[in-house]
């Protein structure tokens, strides 16, 4: 919508000042809009790139079943709540012997 308004003739600095926007990143997406043959779909969301899963959809869910309304003492841990450490020592067990 910023930059909509700023293309209609509106000045950048007052469409920063309504937004909130920091002056930049305004600027940044008028840049973009400039590239040849993009246009507005320059600023369509992406997905954004990170670290590859290392578990399936299946194996997140099935974590998701041990974790969620259950106490780590039920899985012979000795303290009652889950903690990163805790959760990532079970997965490499269960899911580390499957693919072994």
């Amino acid at each position: 919508m910023a930059v909509e308004r700023v293309r209609k003739g509106e000045s950048a600095a007052r469409v920063i000042a309504a937004y909130g926007f920091n002056r930049t990143t305004v600027y940044k997406w008028l840049k973009a809009i400039k590239q040849p043959g993009l246009g507005m779909r320059a600023l369509r969301s992406r997905k954004a790139p990170g670290r590859p899963r290392r578990l399936s959809s299946w194996q997140e869910k099935q974590v998701l079943r041990w974790v969620n309304g259950h106490d780590p003492r039920q899985y012979g841990l000795d303290f009652g709540l889950w903690t990163r450490v805790a959760r990532l020592e079970g997965i490499r067990d269960v899911f580390e012997e499957d693919q072994a």
